[in-house]
C-alpha cells in the first residue's frame, strides 16, 4: 500500500501569522483571508491525495493552468504543498499548445480551475530538486521550459523582499499573468509578507481598473514597459493617487524618456520607482536600481540582488561592453523540453543572460542590447535595441506615446509605430533617427500599424512583427 503524503505539510509562502489579513481580492468582489486560504489549501490537498497516487519515491508531474484568480492560487499552493512537479501554463493558450505540452511531459494529471483530471498513475522519474517548470517564450506556442527548484524560488523571494518596501498592510494590483515569472514573484513576495494581492481582468483603459486603484486603495503597481507606456498615454503622472507608494518595472527595457517621466513623478509625489532586471532562468529578478538613482541613470538596471553576482565576458576594450553573466541561488536547474529532461541536471555556475551590458564607475550595470539583436548595415554593426530606445525617445519628444519597436534587416532598420502620426512628424522622426544613428535615410524606415503583437507577458512579439514585414507566416 502506498504511503500517502501528509496533508499537514507546511504551505509554502503563506505568512500564517497574518491569519486575519486579506490575501486576495478579485475585481472588488470576492476576497479571502490568509486563514481561509490555508483552510482551502488543506482541504484541496486532502482531496487530491485520493485522486493522484503518491508515495515517498513518486512525485507526480502535473500541468497546472494558472489564472489570475483566487481559485488558481489555491490550486498552485496545493500542488506546491504536495511537492508535485508543476508545469505552469497560461489558461489562455491554444488547444494545440495544450496538446503539445501534454505530449512533451506526459503528466499524471491536469489541474485547472479547482479541478484535477487524472491521466495516469505511472511513476515518472524526476530530479528530486525540480519543483516548477516555466515557459521561456511567453508566447502562445509550446517551447522549452525553465526548471526551478524550491530553493531557487525561496532565495529569489527573500532577495526581492530585502529591497522592496512591501508591508503586511499593502494592497498591490496585479495585472501580470501568474504564469509569467514576474507576476509569480509578485504573488510570492506578497504572500510571504502577509500583504494583499488584488486581481483584475480590467485593462488600464477600463473605468473598473481606476475604481480599484482609487477605492481599494492600491499601494503598488508592477508592470512591463507596455504597461507603463499605456499609463503615460493616460496622463497617469497628473493623477492624484495618495495611497500609491511605489512602482516596479521589469520585463524589458523601458525607454529612458519614459523612465525619466516616471522618476520625476515619483520624486515629486514622494513615491518610489524601482527599475528591475530579470529573466525566467533566474526565477525572476537579478538586479534592481535604487530609486534614488533612477533620475540620474534612467537607462541602468543597477546591481545584483542580495546573494547574486554579475560579470562581463569578452568585454570590448573600447566601450567596456560585454555579455552579462549572473550567478546566485536563484539560477535555474536547467532547460527542459520533454519528460526525459527532468531526470537529471548538470550543475551551472554562471548563467549567460544573452544580454550585452556595460558597468559604470559606481558598479551599476546598463543593458545595451541582446547578442541576437545585432545586424550589419553597410558593414557597420547596428544594435537594434539601442536603435529602438532612440526611436521611442524621439517619438516621446513629439508626445507620441504609443507602442513602438524596431526590427532590422541587412540593409535597413524599420521602426514600427502603433498609432497615428502626421506626415510632417513622420518625416521629422525619420530625419532625427537617421541623424542619431549616423545612417543614410535610405537605410531607415517607419511602418505605421494599428497595433503591435504582444506575447502573453506583455512583451513585443518580434517574431510576429518580422513575419508581418516579410509576408511570412
Amino acid at each position: 500500500m502506498n504511503q500517502k503524503a501528509s496533508p499537514n505539510l507546511d504551505i509554502p509562502f503563506i505568512a500564517s501569522h497574518y491569519d486575519s489579513n486579506t490575501v486576495a481580492l478579485q475585481d472588488d468582489r470576492d476576497s479571502v483571508t490568509y486563514r481561509e486560504l490555508t483552510k482551502a489549501v488543506k482541504y484541496r490537498t486532502s482531496e487530491w491525495q485520493n485522486i493522484i497516487d503518491q508515495d515517498e519515491q513518486q512525485r507526480p508531474v502535473v500541468i497546472l493552468f494558472f489564472d489570475n484568480s483566487i481559485t488558481s492560487v489555491v490550486d498552485y499552493l496545493s500542488a506546491l504543498t504536495l511537492n508535485y512537479v508543476i508545469v505552469l501554463l497560461n489558461p489562455s493558450c491554444s488547444s494545440d499548445t495544450r496538446a503539445a505540452y501534454f505530449e512533451q511531459f506526459n503528466p499524471n494529471a491536469v489541474i485547472e480551475n479547482g479541478k484535477v483530471l487524472l491521466s495516469h498513475n505511472e511513476h515518472l522519474f524526476c530530479d528530486p530538486r525540480v519543483s516548477l517548470l516555466l515557459s521561456t517564450s511567453g508566447s502562445m506556442g509550446a517551447g522549452k521550459c525553465v526548471a526551478l527548484s524550491h530553493c531557487n524560488i525561496k532565495a529569489n523571494c527573500e532577495a526581492i523582499l530585502s529591497y522592496l518596501p512591501i508591508l503586511p498592510s499593502d494592497n498591490t494590483l496585479l495585472t501580470l499573468p501568474l504564469s509569467y515569472s514576474y507576476g509569480l514573484s509578485v504573488l510570492h513576495t506578497h504572500l510571504a509578507i502577509g500583504a494583499t494581492v488584488c486581481f483584475t481582468r480590467h485593462s488600464v483603459f477600463d473605468k473598473g481598473f481606476w475604481q480599484i486603484v482609487k477605492h481599494q486603495p492600491i499601494n503598488s503597481l508592477s508592470g512591463v514597459p507596455t504597461f507603463y507606456e499605456m499609463l503615460l498615454r493616460l496622463r497617469f503622472t497628473s493623477m492624484s493617487l495618495p495611497d500609491l507608494r511605489y512602482l516596479t518595472q521589469a520585463g524589458g527595457k523601458l525607454a529612458t524618456a519614459y523612465v525619466t517621466r516616471l522618476a520625476q513623478y515619483t520624486q515629486k509625489t514622494g513615491k518610489a520607482f524601482y527599475v528591475m532586471y530579470g529573466q525566467t532562468e533566474a526565477t525572476a529578478r537579478m538586479a534592481y536600481l535604487s530609486p534614488d538613482k533612477v533620475l540620474v541613470k534612467p537607462g541602468a538596471i543597477g546591481n545584483a540582488i542580495a546573494g547574486g553576482e554579475f560579470k562581463l565576458v569578452n568585454a570590448d576594450s573600447d566601450n567596456g561592453e560585454g555579455e552579462l553573466f549572473y550567478r546566485g541561488e536563484n539560477v535555474m536547474l536547467g532547460y527542459v523540453s520533454t519528460i526525459q529532461d527532468l531526470v537529471t541536471f548538470s550543475e551551472t555556475d554562471w548563467l549567460a543572460t544573452g544580454d550585452l551590458a556595460t558597468q559604470d564607475n559606481d558598479g551599476d550595470y546598463t543593458i545595451t542590447g541582446r547578442t541576437k539583436r545585432i545586424i550589419k548595415i553597410a558593414g557597420e554593426r547596428v544594435n537594434l535595441d539601442l536603435v529602438e530606445q532612440a526611436f521611442i525617445n524621439i517619438l516621446a519628444k513629439y508626445n507620441l506615446l504609443s507602442h513602438a519597436c524596431v526590427v532590422g534587416f541587412d540593409d535597413k532598420v524599420i521602426g514600427v509605430y502603433a498609432g497615428v502620426i502626421s506626415a510632417k512628424h513622420l518625416s521629422e522622426v525619420i530625419e532625427h533617427l537617421s541623424i542619431s544613428l549616423s545612417l543614410p535615410k535610405r537605410n531607415v524606415a517607419i511602418d505605421i500599424v494599428e497595433s503591435l503583437p504582444l506575447l502573453n507577458n506583455g512583451k513585443v512579439d518580434y517574431t510576429s512583427v518580422i513575419q508581418t514585414m516579410t509576408g511570412a507566416g
